[in-house]
């Protein structure tokens, strides 16, 4: 979780029609809809997402926007996020419903566009990817859920090689990443989301340890 200072505020240039309001609204409104680490953790991730996406040839507004945007459900209790996909209609499958820690995902994105007026779709398959990744990511995507897990606020064993290894590619931060994620789900009874599953078998050959599924 984020404890840092908040980051400079730097919104890259975007296209036409890509921000859905000024940058400086979105976030005013993004800081009353959720807790101030939290908030603090958006500011940081959309600048990690800028500069991976600038590092790796990714769209650098689309990341910065989903970036910014990934957390924008967590105003709402973990405990009441699925009624409220039901209510929304956002479709839930037996998987997720199991997992409540990554429901935020993809409510988050039904609100990024109801309640931030974003339509870029991959904007919003980029927030909705955040929390469980899946095969066939774009780079966009792969920025944008790396830097969920990498922003400076970040601190847990083995971030430090995670973030060096971003610089030098996605897959293999990823791959990385969701190793160690996958070591402590199995050493504490946890359950790996199948399409995180299909994310990590899709960047390489896994061992046993990563082979819990929900």
């Amino acid at each position: 979780m984020s404890g840092d200072p908040p980051l400079p505020f730097d919104p890259p240039d975007a296209p036409p029609g890509l921000y859905p309001a000024p940058p400086a609204a979105l976030a005013e409104r993004l800081r009353a809809s959720v807790p101030e680490k939290r908030f603090v953790h958006s500011l940081g991730v959309a600048a990690e997402a800028r500069r991976l996406a600038a590092l790796h040839g990714a769209d650098v507004p689309r990341a910065w926007l989903a970036g910014l945007l990934h957390d924008c459900a967590k105003g709402i209790p973990k405990e009441r996020q699925a009624g409220e996909c039901d209510r929304l209609g956002v479709a839930l499958d037996p998987a997720t419903r199991a997992l409540p820690q990554v429901i935020h995902g993809f409510l988050g994105e039904r609100l990024a566009r109801t309640d931030y007026g974003v339509r870029d779709e991959a904007v919003l398959r980029a927030i909705r990817l955040h929390t469980v990744g899946g095969a066939g990511m774009t780079a966009l995507d792969k920025v944008v859920f790396l830097a969920d897990g990498t922003e400076p606020g970040r601190h847990y064993p083995g971030v430090e090689d995670v973030r060096a290894a971003a610089d030098r590619g996605l897959d293999e931060a990823i791959r990385l990443f969701l190793d160690g994620q996958f070591a402590y789900l199995s050493s504490h009874g946890g359950a790996i989301h199948p399409a995180t599953l299909l994310l990590r078998e899709e960047l390489g050959p896994l061992d046993d340890l990563s082979r819990r599924r929900t």
